[in-house]
């Protein structure tokens, strides 16, 4: 008897099931903008006899909610859930995605999204409530060349840590109370992002722990902060990509290990916040106008390997300094690479001299500094260490000293 209870039971869900993915399909045929779910083969679900009615019941459940086929998305769709998506998905230009409370896209290893506008076409990813933060956002752990947001525009974002089926969305690795964002790039995962506009997003506009493939002609606007990237993929911000309007208009770079690619970073128009003791493994130019912030404690120690070429003009100085102005709020600059292209010329550096040398900056490799200020070090503006093995040089040519203890002093 209970046997043949669970199976009226089971008909009678299956039942049920069907008559509401009947009236989903009517209704979506008269939505302008009906929910995105990916076609089901009724006929065959129904009639294959090597399904039982269990494996009827789940494949319509979970319609939806997983893409394990290439798709091609376009028109206007709402979505209702976090979806996964493990195979390549294009969304065509023009086409908009609504997503309702805490849903959001899931792109996964051995998925790829390629959503690829236009100028006058834009992919749309956008609220059913235009409230900040309302859905997910877009997660990307594929590593696929195919992942692209191009001439997309991407609102509302940043929302809650679970879906609206109240499973756990994925978060960023040893981050234990991690914030929000619009667009999350994992680490081993890359994207490339190009013409595309990121607004009124809750957290970050962008984070990547992974690799930007590219950034050019983008813009954030209207988010709690525009963006937190690793060192590696902060010279892929262009020129011409704008922050503007954010509670906080600031880049904020977090250490994972250190800058391992030759870079050349611009001055996008706010300040790089420095997080953490970050080691440039490889050579970091800076362009006239960059503004550094270094975070409490945080130090930039220049590697053997590396070098540090910041060449700044009299209009547009490149200032390195702490978020707090206090002296000693954060370590210092620690040359140990004897690179001929360490020069600086119209930099600031203020703030430093909290680690171990007490100095704004430690030169135990090579340094040419000029027409440069040192100042409000803890203790020593300039150390020079000329010991036996380290042998530290330096040039400098009409440096100027304020409020420091000791504003130079070798070691020998």
């Amino acid at each position: 008897m209970r046997s043949a209870l669970r199976r009226n039971l089971t008909g009678c869900a299956l039942s049920l099931t069907v008559l509401l993915a009947a009236a989903v399909s009517a209704q979506a045929a008269n939505d302008p903008c009906p929910p995105l779910i990916p076609p089901l083969d009724m006929q065959k679900i129904m009639t294959d006899p090597d399904l039982t009615d269990a494996e009827r019941l789940k494949l319509l459940q979970n319609s939806g909610r997983d893409i394990g086929e290439p798709a091609t998305w376009s028109g206007c769709h709402t979505v209702i859930d976090k979806i996964d998506i493990h195979a390549a998905v294009k969304i065509e230009p023009g086409t908009v995605l609504k997503f309702r409370e805490n849903a959001g896209l899931d792109i996964n290893r051995g998925g790829s999204l390629d959503a690829k506008g236009t100028a006058d076409k834009p992919v749309i990813f956008t609220a059913e409530d235009e409230i900040k933060g309302y859905w997910y956002g877009l997660y990307f752990e594929s590593n696929s060349s195919k992942n692209r947001l191009i001439h997309s525009q991407i609102s509302y974002a940043g929302g809650g840590q679970k879906g609206g089926s109240g499973r756990a969305m994925k978060r960023a690795i040893g981050d234990s109370a991690p914030p929000t964002r619009a667009v999350m790039i994992h680490e081993g995962a890359s994207v490339r992002i190009e013409n595309t506009h990121i607004e009124h997003a809750k957290g970050y506009g962008i984070e990547a722990l992974g690799t930007l493939q590219a950034f050019s002609h983008n813009q954030i606007d209207h988010t709690d902060i525009p963006a937190r990237l690793q060192p590696d993929d902060v010279g892929m911000i262009d020129a011409n990509s704008t922050f503007s309007d954010n509670t906080k208009d600031q880049i904020d770079i977090i250490g994972l290990g250190a800058l391992n690619k030759d870079a050349s970073w611009v001055n996008p128009g706010i300040p790089y916040v420095w997080h953490y003791n970050t080691t440039v493994a490889a050579n970091l130019e800076l362009q006239p106008g960059v503004e550094i912030l270094m975070a409490p404690e945080a130090s930039m120690s220049i590697d053997h390997n590396g070098s540090l070429k910041a060449v700044g003009t009299a209009e547009k100085h490149i200032v390195i300094h702490g978020v707090s102005s206090l002296s000693g709020s954060w370590d210092g600059i620690f040359i140990r690479s004897k690179s001929d292209k360490n020069v600086w010329k119209y930099v600031r550096i203020a703030d430093g001299g909290g680690g171990n040398y007490k100095a704004n900056i430690y030169d135990g490799g090579y340094l040419d500094i000029s027409n440069s200020r040192v100042e409000n070090s803890r203790k020593i503006g300039i150390l020079v260490n000329k010991n036996s093995g380290i042998d530290g040089r330096i040039s400098i040519t009409n440096v100027k000293y304020k409020d420091n203890e000791i504003d130079y002093k070798e070691e020998k």
